[in-house]
């Protein structure tokens, strides 16, 4: 399923941002919405024993990814080489993505279920055929939810939101707490903080100027974000080829059509999606700008991902990571290898 992108306010498309490495926890919620500077949280430090940042029960914590493991897992054997690498840290390879200690093992538990269904039921079936009708029930709104909680509760720990408006954080802690209880099943769903889930797949044409790697963008990226505009607050996670968004605060909800999580259930199927104009812009702009971040690569680094390339050759050719960069190459030419 193919897709045009250009400068319109209806388009199938996600957002990006580069993924953060900072090790040191600024504070963390309470079950009241306050915050508390955690003891048991300290760069370098082996993680014991503390409360959970879900259900605050003191227990031993676990080290729980922000993006579900399986989202790296499927990024690092679709590439062709198996090696990742971060835009923030282009000369280094990864193999995994953010984690942190923040649940114990039964919310650990609760989180990895509905990350099952979501994998099993829509992200790889997806992949296969993106033509297809995907049906869910509850466990969606749960998933998204989960994924929302955990980028808010990212950016939130770890004072990356010292700069906004006081208004605005109190926002954010109503929104955790209400995404925290419908995660511990004291709510039915999250109320006006809704879901949204974007689909994203190959762009057949383009219309202005567009990124010339934004199909590997679109199709490949993992990324997270927390966007704040005078109209709205979101997280905003890109999962490979889904983007989900969790609404903090919108004044104007009817701008994004189609994309609402239903709390019970619902389908995931081809259609036209209705987007903010700026939305797309913002899009084109982080594609764009992971594009400048990977230029960045040192000399010696640019050797060994080209001796890997030459190694391994016949696993790439074929490979979505392949695809992806054709796709760009038929769009933007030569343009797009630069």
């Amino acid at each position: 399923m193919r897709k045009q992108l250009g400068p319109a306010s209806s388009t199938k498309s996600p957002a990006l941002l580069q993924l953060k490495f900072l090790e040191i926890f600024k504070h963390q919620f309470t079950r009241k919405g306050k915050y508390i500077k955690p003891q048991h949280v300290k760069q370098g430090l082996t993680m014991e024993n503390g409360p959970c940042l879900l259900c605050n029960k003191e227990s031993e914590l676990q080290l729980s990814h922000i993006i579900p493991s399986f989202v790296f897992r499927w990024l690092r054997e679709s590439a062709g080489n198996g090696h990742l690498r971060m835009g923030t840290q282009p000369n280094l390879r990864a193999q995994d993505g953010l984690k942190r200690y923040w649940l114990c093992s039964s919310c650990e538990g609760i989180f990895s279920q509905s990350e099952r269904y979501f994998a099993n039921h829509i992200f790889y079936p997806y992949l296969k055929n993106s033509s297809s009708r995907f049906n869910y029930d509850s466990w969606l709104i749960h998933f998204c939810t989960s994924i929302s909680w955990r980028v808010l509760c990212f950016f939130l720990t770890e004072g990356h939101v010292a700069s906004y408006p006081s208004a605005a954080i109190e926002q954010m802690k109503k929104a955790e707490i209400i995404w925290r209880e419908h995660l511990l099943g004291e709510r039915l769903h999250p109320g006006p903080h809704q879901q949204h889930l974007l689909p994203m797949d190959q762009v057949a044409s383009v219309q202005g100027k567009i990124a010339p790697n934004i199909n590997r963008y679109l199709m490949r990226a993992i990324d997270i974000d927390l966007c704040h505009s005078h109209q709205s607050i979101f997280t905003y996670a890109k999962l490979g080829r889904f983007i989900i968004l969790g609404f903090i605060s919108e004044s104007t909800p009817n701008r994004w059509r189609d994309t609402k999580v239903n709390a019970k259930n619902g389908t995931i199927e081809p259609k036209s999606y209705t987007l903010p104009a700026a939305f797309g812009d913002y899009i084109n702009h982080k594609a764009q700008r992971i594009s400048i971040l990977l230029g960045e690569i040192s000399e010696k680094q640019k050797r060994k991902i080209d001796a890997s390339f030459r190694k391994n050759i016949d696993n790439y050719i074929g490979s979505d990571a392949h695809k992806a960069m054709v796709a760009d190459i038929e769009l933007f030419g030569e343009t797009a290898l630069k």
